[in-house]
């Protein structure tokens, strides 16, 4: 049974409702009159109906206030409606006011204490604001007014289990069983929901029942599995495994399910003996006969295995799955030559066999016999449905080999004839990128990505480009258009949180790396970049958590040695302890220019003024346009009584950023 969402739900009863009206308004006379129920009737006010009318048609919009304003002036005319109260109930609930539509519904209930749709909104309302006991009481008496409203029941259960009332729950379920609904999707679901509360006895009634009344039904089978493995009993599962595949042997999910435990707990002889039984049950099924030589295989029979995978070839010639596997064995097994043999068998059988091609030509780059493997492609370049792969193929082949130019070259010949074919500018696009001419990189990257902006890959190569050309508002607007369409791409949220950071928006920045870290969280890089945009924030307990958490897992790594000693370095911290794992950090690089400037200015907060300009001074011969470094020297001859010398290196550094507050104030000092 499909549940309905409840506001879909509300617009077709309002639908219907205006329907009615119409059809009242059209087929009597000057009393319109809508009968409510066998027992009642209702004389409706014209006025009342007119406002009635318009609010069904704002519902009917999707404009839930503006409906509300009309029934509200019908409720005025009319206030004994118990209709106009139910449907100012539903769309206050719409528009998430729960109090005023738990109200509303009371209302209608009072003059109908049976109706059902009144009864639904103020069970779902109760829901809403948590009052479960309150929600219960509602459906409990919705199930006695209907006891075959199955969407009452599923709620009612749906509640006894979040409250933890699991048998209440279960006989709720019996409920259902009793009137005769037999969905199977339905109960499964109803099983599922007691699995994910964990009730796994009541769950496993409820799967033993639709496993019962639908023995053909695999889910049933795999929901009862679930639970064993859930409880830790493998072998229960197991057997309700091999009970599913007495019914149906080509249970494939169950196969996938079992084969995974077999090969988990190396349970080869038996896993062999299983397969051995589909194959003779089924001499067609080639999947079971592969999967037995790979148990073969893994057994540590190869001979059986090889037997078994070149019986397949000879059985299945027009299939390609026992031409790989029988390849792949021997190339396992160190048989290159024969594995070469065996595709190339496979390719004149049929030469759209692309995963034959494609693990022949890595046999040859592996043997760098270029030739071999362009002309594995060269007779698919006339063909049309390979025409541009087949050419983008070679081109890689060449930029392997070296010929550069000559990729290049075809590629760009082939933009001539298929240019809006994405797979040629994005290819033209990384060769120019690997050839570090950003520029033309650039003009076909922007191509590829007017083609295809749905690959987060191209986005990636894009904004590295950008940031390659030192174009940082390109890669920003590159990053920051990606994350409309891929927005928890860990990724891209690394790179434009690193761009804000660059741009000193490290609130900003922070956020988006943190993004990164909820899908990546122990991505190094990631952390080292917002434990940075937190030092720059002045929040040192949390970068000093992140640093400590990455020291603990890699003690020796220079990258987190100097990063850690540079953020105790700017707190003037534990300067002894900064030393000894920047000078770590150096011995494993020691013309890193980063980790010279991080030595000399540990020295610097030391007073060690000579050593740490000599560190200092070294690490500007490296990286001479740095801002960062430029400044700790003028910071460095400051302290040493070098003004003029100073506000030299400060000027410098202010070339890079000429509102840099920091560096403004410095030499306002300087000047004074």
């Amino acid at each position: 049974m499909k549940r309905i969402d409840p506001k879909m739900k509300k617009i077709s009863a309002k639908i219907l409702f205006l329907f009615l009206l119409f059809l009242l308004i059209g087929g009597c006379s000057s009393n319109k009159v809508l009968v409510k129920s066998a027992a009642t009737e209702e004389e409706y006010n014209k006025e009342a109906m007119r406002h009635v009318i318009q609010g069904a048609i704002y519902d009917l919009l999707g404009q839930p206030k503006d409906a509300l304003v009309k029934y509200h002036q019908a409720s005025e005319i009319d206030s004994s409606s118990a209709g106009i109260m139910l449907a100012m109930a539903e769309d206050y609930f719409v528009i998430d006011e729960i109090p005023t539509s738990i109200r509303l519904a009371q209302k209608a209930l009072r003059k109908d204490p049976h109706d059902p749709a009144a009864l639904e909104l103020l069970g779902m309302a109760y829901e809403q604001t948590r009052e479960y006991k309150k929600a219960v009481a509602v459906y409990e008496t919705m199930t006695e007014l209907e006891p075959d409203n199955i969407d009452a029941l599923y709620r009612l259960i749906s509640i006894q289990l979040l409250t933890r009332q699991n048998n209440k729950a279960l006989d709720t379920y019996r409920k259902i069983a009793q009137t005769g609904f037999d969905d199977a999707d339905f109960l499964l679901r109803l099983g599922h929901i007691f699995l994910r509360y964990q009730a796994f006895s009541q769950a496993l009634e409820i799967y033993n029942d639709v496993s019962r009344a639908n023995p053909k039904n695999e889910s049933a089978y795999l929901a009862i599995a679930a639970i064993h493995k859930a409880k830790g009993d493998t072998a229960a599962a197991m057997q309700t495994y091999y009970q599913a595949l007495e019914q149906n042997v080509h249970f494939e999910d169950v196969k996938a399910e079992l084969r995974v435990i077999l090969q988990k707990q190396k349970m080869w002889d038996q896993a062999i003996a299983l397969y051995d039984k589909f194959v003779q049950k089924d001499p067609n099924n080639i999947n079971d006969k592969l999967q037995l030589g790979q148990f073969y295989f893994s057994s540590g029979d190869t001979l059986r295995a090889y037997q078994t995978f070149d019986q397949a070839v000879k059985e299945y010639p027009k299939s390609e799955k026992p031409y790989l596997a029988k390849a792949m064995l021997q190339q396992i097994i160190g048989d290159t030559l024969d594995a070469e043999t065996t595709y190339l068998a496979a390719l004149a059988e049929n030469r759209n066999f692309y995963d034959s091609r494609r693990r022949l030509r890595d046999i040859y780059v592996d043997r760098k016999a270029w030739d071999k493997a362009i002309e594995l492609y060269e007779s698919l370049m006339d063909n049309d449905t390979t025409y541009v792969g087949s050419r983008i193929e070679i081109a890689n082949l060449l930029l392997q080999k070296g010929d550069t130019l000559e990729a290049i070259q075809r590629c760009e010949s082939l933009l001539q004839t298929h240019g809006d074919d994405w797979r040629v500018p994005v290819t033209l696009g990384r060769y120019y990128f690997l050839s570090e001419n950003n520029e033309k990189a650039a003009d076909h990257l922007d191509r590829a990505v007017q083609l295809r902006e749905d690959i987060p890959g191209l986005w990636l190569l894009r904004g590295v480009n950008f940031l390659r050309m030192d174009s940082l508002d390109s890669a920003l607007d590159n990053f920051q258009n990606s994350l409309k369409t891929f927005p928890d791409d860990p990724e891209l949220n690394y790179y434009l949180g690193m761009i804000l950071s660059r741009k000193k928006k490290y609130v900003e920045a922070i956020k988006y790396l943190s993004k990164t870290l909820e899908k990546e969280p122990d991505n190094t890089q990631a952390l080292l970049a917002v434990a940075a945009a937190y030092d720059e924030i002045h929040q040192y307990d949390r970068s000093e958590k992140i640093y400590d958490r990455l020291y603990q897992a890699t003690p020796d790594s220079p990258l987190i040695l100097n990063n850690y000693a540079y953020h105790l370095s700017v707190r003037g911290i534990r300067l002894t302890e900064a030393l000894e794992m920047s000078e770590k950090a150096l011995q494993a690089e020691p013309d890193n220019a980063a980790y010279l400037d991080t030595m000399g200015w540990i020295y610097f907060q030391i007073g060690d003024y000579s050593r740490a300009v000599h560190f200092v001074s070294k690490s500007l011969d490296s990286r001479s346009n740095s801002p960062e470094v430029l400044e700790h020297l003028g910071d460095i001859h400051s302290k040493m009584g070098d003004k003029v010398l100073a506000e030299e290196y400060w000027r410098k550094a202010l070339e890079f950023d000429k509102q840099d507050k920091t560096i403004l104030d410095k030499l306002g000092q300087s000047s004074q």
